[in-house]
């Protein structure tokens, strides 16, 4: 591979209605050089075991306070949050100016908020909304009171085999029939021998 080929790291990017969260995951990035203005980030670094140049340039969708940037590099990535230049202007449709789609570019689910979810301080409800301690109230227990008295009855267990005496009856004479058509078939077969 050639050392004048520029690769593009994986970028991962959130927002919320008043900033923007940007992972650059690049491994062991040495001297990275980060520039942002108020409507561009460009980014230039060597990294990985090989550190080959990995780089790439992103227009904004709208304009952003480069002055209030903060970054955090780890030897896994480059963490940036940018304030977005309008406050309260609601969230953008997409990451950068143009409509086109840019591969290395990529939603950070870890980080993403929907916007409805962004005016709640308390976060998103687990529950939807639903109350479930109200599917444990009276309503509920009499209508469980209530489907119980149309089961029928439970019948009793007289020994291991049977269920109950009419059972044992009916099973006796089963038995019986099946033991009298074995003797008719027993017949039949001697005098088709003969």
């Amino acid at each position: 591979m050639s050392s004048n080929k520029v690769l593009h790291p994986e970028v991962l990017w959130a927002q919320r209605s008043n900033e923007l969260f940007i992972t650059i995951n690049v491994i062991d990035c040495k001297e990275p050089k980060i520039n942002v203005t108020g409507d561009k980030l460009s980014f230039e670094g060597k990294a990985g075991p090989e550190q080959l140049l990995y780089g790439f340039e992103l227009d904004f969708y709208k304009e952003i306070k480069p002055e209030t940037a903060k970054r955090s590099t780890t030897a896994r990535n480059i963490f940036l949050v940018l304030e977005k230049a309008e406050q309260k202007q609601g969230y953008w449709p997409r990451l950068q100016k143009d409509k086109t789609k840019i591969p290395f570019i990529k939603t950070d689910f870890a980080r993403w908020k929907d916007e409805d979810d962004d005016e709640d301080e308390g976060g998103p409800d687990p529950m939807g909304g639903m109350d479930f301690s109200s599917l444990m109230g009276e309503g509920a227990d009499s209508a469980l009171d209530d489907s119980d008295e149309d089961m029928p009855g439970l019948e009793t267990v007289d020994d291991a085999t049977n269920i109950n005496d009419s059972t044992k009856e009916e099973s006796t004479e089963t038995s019986e029939d099946i033991k009298s058509e074995d003797n008719e078939i027993k017949k039949d077969e001697s005098e088709s021998t003969k």
